[in-house]
């Protein structure tokens, strides 16, 4: 599995109504869509105090690079780039014993913590967090994430859910 995450800042003074709209129009657009298994459309907002920052930043589980590569080249992210800007995505891999992604049914907030993998680290011994783990391997960085009904202390990153599209992939992890 591939976790795909980007996130666009935005003014301190942005109308985030404006994101909760979009979300609300085009979330479900991305339902059954092949290879997905979900995206979570995630969103912070400034006077809330999880992050000095307005923030868009959606959060995708992919089952296979091809699928996120027709998503990559789709019209829907054509008008994402055209709304926000051209993004940075950065794509982390499941270990394999990860057998689903967090549970984001019931969920109202994701939480993310980036963490370090410190070189010749023995990757097999790798310890346990708590929440979905993931890492890249071209920058030896790990995410982990926690999804809830209430906002969880100790994480670096906390998001509102704005929707959950489950794509054509996601009974294949029980989502």
């Amino acid at each position: 599995m591939i976790v795909m995450h980007y996130r666009f800042t935005l003014p301190a003074d942005y109308d985030m109504g404006i994101i909760e709209h979009r979300i609300s129009v085009n979330g479900a657009r991305l339902d059954g869509f092949p290879g997905l298994i979900a995206k979570a459309y995630l969103y912070a907002c400034r006077e809330e105090g999880d992050l000095e920052e307005n923030r868009y930043a959606p959060i995708y589980f992919w089952q296979e690079a091809a699928a996120m590569q027709r998503f990559l080249q789709s019209p829907g992210f054509a008008a994402l780039v055209r709304d926000f800007g051209w993004p940075t995505p950065e794509c982390w891999l499941a270990s394999e014993d990860q057998s689903s992604i967090p549970d984001l049914a019931e969920a109202c907030f994701m939480m993310l913590n980036r963490w370090t993998i410190p070189p010749h680290t023995d990757l097999m011994a790798l310890p346990e967090r708590f929440g979905f783990s993931a890492w890249d391997v071209t920058r030896w960085q790990g995410i982990t994430l926690h999804a809830s009904s209430q906002r969880s202390a100790g994480f670096r990153e906390v998001y509102r859910i704005g929707y959950l599209a489950r794509g054509a992939a996601a009974s294949a992890l029980q989502l």
